[in-house]
């Protein structure tokens, strides 16, 4: 019996329609999921994520340069909707900046920014 395991990819931030489905298929995803502004949906389980744009963050708070604390509970979020097998490089620079943030809004902006990768790695 062959068991069939399921890969959901998180797409975060605006721009979907730049990337091609051929490069998102080249991470095996079962499907890649567009995370809205209302969040995240309790039915997946997460084994990546992929940030579309370096300014992610617009998408999930207006008010991100007064208050990091809804973008914050986002990534908390990402991190709770996670597969218990993920290792994604993504996943562990959110848990590093959850664990340690950044003591200023331009670091914690720096951090956000660099969870984009424009080479479109999952892992």
């Amino acid at each position: 019996m062959t068991v069939k395991t399921y890969r959901f990819i998180a797409l975060l931030g605006d721009g979907r329609e730049r990337f091609s489905d051929k490069a998102l298929d080249e991470e095996w995803p079962t499907e890649p999921v567009v995370i809205d502004a209302f969040g995240f949906s309790d039915v997946y389980r997460y084994s990546g994520v992929v940030f579309l744009n370096e300014e992610w963050y617009n998408k999930y708070s207006k008010n991100w340069r007064n208050d990091t604390s809804k973008i914050d509970a986002l990534l908390v979020d990402l991190i709770k909707y996670t597969a218990k097998d993920a290792h994604s490089e993504n996943l562990a620079k959110i848990k590093a900046y959850l664990a340690a943030p950044p003591e200023t809004l331009e670091e914690t902006i720096e951090v956000w920014k660099g969870f984009y990768d424009p080479e479109l790695k999952v892992i």
